[in-house]
């Protein structure tokens, strides 16, 4: 079992810890702007943002006096309008649409209102109102941080955005870099959790799960062990028991080829006590078939003790067909049934494990035989038709039910209330089914409009 690490913590204080490294980086870019626009206040690369009223104050001291009035008198910083006293605007740079709000002020400052500002453009303006021989006039200015070189004015954003985009990208570059860091340390958290599942999904189960720092990813981590330890133990018992069943299969097999032999060998002997005919025929049936139950014992046993695997081999279609015809001819006659071929087939040659192909087909006419009542007839088609092989068997009893087409392919499906009986177990037509699938083959289930009988159609690929 997987131990509790005591000191692991909540996922959610892990998770607090990169929240905190992130308001810290963001509390130390804010600090950084805040210092990088000191030192430029300091050095004087920008004007705090009252020097442009402080600015209009000292030139008001010299516009006063002055006999006549010269731009020259006016701040860089500053844009400016001369009226006379009439309100008639006679010199100056500010833009024709803020005049009414320069006149305004003027009118403001004779009310006892200097200093009032309004809104101009989108912007705040405040205003300085001078009186002089020619008038008034009167100063535009924001207040706000400004360049001190006249380029830098005109070509760059005023240094309070400029910071701000700054401190927007170093935040941005701060909140990427505490998630990147925060997505490797979470995947490192989590790598025995990914570990553990990898050597579960392929049946590793002898590791031994550490503890994981994080509260939440060790109760995962105790969890996986305990379905560690249940499932090792699940398998461990199903191995027990197959092994068992195996040995049993090995003995049962091999107890089998006794009495086949004894079979065969009174069967043998029959041909010395002056058979007729049809004897010495149902006597050749037994030997025959005999030995092809040796066979399969045989194969069993191979089976059980290596594994299955399909023997594909060049089959001739032909001699195929004929090994099928004698043996379905051969059960026929024990079921006293008549069987009809129809050979058709332009295959010459195909891939496929003859035996238990062979073994397919007499599961087919096994099923056929069993539901067709005597005097019956089974038909067996061959043909070829887009690189397949067709092979139709075809019965006279009373056919599949609508259930039965469904779920005859089944293993130990029995419920066909139409050819229901006592002596199958249900595993013939889904064997038959697993090996024809087994050469990439299809097997189709029906009912014939000529004989109203069940159909059996078997589709094989075949090459040229």
């Amino acid at each position: 079992m997987g131990n509790i690490n005591k000191k692991a913590v909540p996922l959610s204080i892990f998770y607090l810890k990169y929240l905190f490294f992130t308001l810290a980086g963001i509390i130390a870019v804010i600090a950084g702007i805040i210092i990088i626009f000191e030192i430029m206040l300091i050095n004087g690369l920008v004007y705090p943002a009252n020097y442009a009223q402080e600015q209009a104050k000292a030139a008001e001291e010299r516009i006063v006096p002055a006999e006549t009035f010269s731009n020259e008198l006016i701040p860089s910083l500053c844009k400016y309008v001369l009226f006379d006293k009439y309100g008639n605007a006679k010199e100056g740079n500010l833009p024709g649409n803020s005049l009414p709000d320069a006149w305004e002020a003027v009118n403001n400052s004779l009310n006892g209102k200097y200093g009032s500002h309004v809104s101009l453009l989108g912007n705040q303006y405040y205003y300085t109102v001078v009186k002089c021989r020619e008038g008034y006039c009167v100063m535009a200015y924001n207040l706000i941080p400004q360049y001190k070189h006249p380029l830098m004015r005109k070509y760059l954003p005023a240094p309070q955005n400029m910071l701000l985009a700054c401190a927007v990208c170093f935040i941005l570059l701060v909140v990427v870099l505490v998630s990147v860091c925060f997505g490797r340390a979470l995947k490192k958290k989590l790598t025995p959790l990914i570990s553990a599942a990898g050597k579960i999904q392929s049946q590793e189960l002898g590791f031994t799960i550490m503890p994981s720092d994080i509260k939440e990813i060790g109760d995962v981590l105790n969890a996986i062990d305990n379905m560690r330890v249940a499932l090792k133990e699940s398998l461990e018992s199903q191995w027990k028991s197959e092994q068992a069943q195996k040995e049993q299969i090995l003995a049962l097999a091999h107890d089998l080829k006794t009495p086949l032999t004894l079979v065969r060998g009174n069967a043998e002997l029959l041909y010395d006590t002056g058979l007729t005919g049809e004897q010495e025929e149902l006597a050749g049936y037994i030997c025959k078939s005999s030995l092809q139950m040796q066979d399969y014992v045989q194969k069993l046993l191979y089976i059980t003790r290596h594994g299955y695997k399909l023997e594909l081999k060049e089959l001739s279609a032909r001699n195929f067909l004929e090994s099928i015809a004698e043996q379905a001819e051969r059960l026929c006659a024990a079921r006293n049934t008549s069987f009809q071929m129809d050979f058709n087939c332009n295959a010459q040659y195909f891939m496929a494990d003859k035996e238990e192909l062979l073994r397919a087909f007499l599961n087919i006419f096994s099923n056929a035989a069993e539901y067709t009542p005597e005097g019956g007839t089974i038909y067996f088609e061959a043909c070829t038709e887009d690189h397949y092989m067709i092979f139709k068997t075809i019965d006279t009893g009373r056919g599949f039910s609508e259930e039965a087409l469904k779920n005859a392919k089944k293993q130990f499906y029995m419920d066909d209330k139409s050819r229901n009986s006592k002596k199958h177990s249900g595993i013939g037509l889904y064997m038959a089914d697993l090996v024809i699938k087994q050469h990439n083959g299809e097997l189709v289930l029906g009912n014939s409009g000529r004989t109203g009988g069940a159909e059996v159609v078997v589709k094989i690929p075949y090459v040229g």
